[in-house]
């Protein structure tokens, strides 16, 4: 006949057992779904509906700050708009005014600004994605484009019958067209990085003239597939000025370091008479977030990664050795959401790649825990560990009497 001293020495394990398997079971258990990238700068922006203003008083109905003088702008700033169509259409005006620190998005690609008959408009520190025309500007004067980021574009910046625009200090990469004048005249396109555009870099087509372009770092475009040649500058017109004039040209990936740099494609036949290797041999630094436990459905999930490049171009994420992700990059930091992702131990690897192929890459192994207690899962996680050893003792303590 069995004893009561071992009745009870296989309750007190069968219970034992019974909670680790619950807090194994609770924490191990896979799931389905994948963590996502996400883009965190866009939490610095306001979602706002599209815009549209046709005349000068139209900025005061919109209750913009300022007054439309030179002195005293109207100001649009720090918006995120994603439309169907155009996220900001303005025509018609001859006020001063700004567009400045904003996302645009035109989903049904059409273009994400739209200047029509515009004079003194200003756009500054905005970043354009994924639109049929980043920014078009149509018998337009006296503008200025300013330190803007455009990619994902069938044309990044087109000019149309306008004149005296200034394009300088920003980064136009991954459209079909970097940068497409016509019919335009007395415009300057200067300070700017042009790269990786899929067709051309910069194109001035018929009837564009006395245009200036120098200090353009203008690489890799027209690099269809492996092997395909160069196409960085287009030129059309008459009279255009591809440097200076006095000593400063552009940066070109294609040069031979031999005298000028002649623009092949085009009936103009201009030159760039000070012009200068673009070479770029350094891969983007990143850093090294460490290793970490997360529960499944916390909120701060999130692994964050900040690389950097002078020429970024895309990243590409691998999950437990398998591709992920790919997207184009834009020089800003990269994070990833957990949340939700498969329970256990995972590694993420991210590689990130600049426009000449030079790559880095980083790994973070991610433990994921199930949330079984209301968000306190991580910390029970070490009481589960103490009960453990108490019931054992307990156990110990029980069968030490019983002798």
């Amino acid at each position: 006949m069995i004893s009561r001293r071992r009745v009870v020495l296989c309750c007190l394990i069968f219970i034992l057992t019974m909670t680790g398997l619950q807090w194994s079971q609770g924490h191990q258990v896979m799931a389905s779904t994948l963590a996502q990238t996400s883009i965190p700068f866009l939490e610095a922006y306001e979602a706002h509906f599209p815009i549209v203003i046709d005349s000068d008083d139209g900025f005061t109905a919109w209750d913009f700050s300022g007054s439309g003088t030179k002195d005293d702008p109207y100001i649009i700033e720090g918006l995120n708009i994603t439309a169907d169509g155009y996220c900001i259409s303005i025509f018609t005006t001859s006020v001063f005014f700004v567009i400045r620190d904003c996302y645009f998005k035109s989903v049904q690609y059409s273009a994400a600004i739209r200047l029509n008959q515009v004079d003194f408009g200003r756009v500054e520190r905005c970043k354009i994605v994924q639109s049929g025309e980043g920014l078009w500007l149509v018998q337009s004067s006296d503008c200025t484009i300013d330190n803007i980021t455009v990619y994902g574009c069938n044309r990044g910046v087109n000019l149309d019958w306008s004149h005296r625009i200034s394009i300088s200090n920003s980064t136009i990469f991954s459209n079909s067209y970097g940068i497409d004048v016509g019919w335009s005249g007395n415009c300057s396109i200067v300070g700017n990085k042009i790269y990786r555009n899929v067709l051309r870099g910069v194109s001035l087509d018929a009837n564009t003239y006395n245009c200036s372009i120098y200090a353009n770092s203008v690489g890799w475009n027209g690099e269809l597939y492996p092997g395909t040649q160069e196409s960085n500058a287009e030129d059309n017109g008459q009279d255009n000025l591809w440097d200076d004039n006095v000593s400063i040209g552009n940066y070109w990936t294609d040069y031979d370091n031999d005298g000028s740099y002649e623009i092949e494609l085009g009936s103009a036949f201009s030159v760039d008479r000070h012009p200068h290797i673009l070479n770029d041999t350094s891969a983007p630094t990143i850093n090294s977030p460490s290793d970490v436990i997360f529960e499944q459905d916390s909120s701060g999930a999130n692994v964050a990664w900040t690389p950097r490049d002078e020429f970024p171009y895309e990243y590409a994420l691998h999950k437990d050795g398998n591709l992920f992700i790919t997207v184009v990059w834009d020089g800003e930091d990269i994070e990833i959401h957990l949340t939700g992702a498969q329970l256990g131990l995972h590694n993420f690897t991210l590689f990130v790649y600049d426009a000449f192929g030079n790559v880095v890459n980083d790994t973070v192994n991610a433990n994921i825990i199930a949330d079984v207690f209301g968000g306190t899962g991580t910390e029970l996680v070490a009481a589960a560990s103490l009960v453990s050893v108490v019931l054992v003792a307990i156990v110990l303590l029980a069968v030490k009497k019983m002798r």
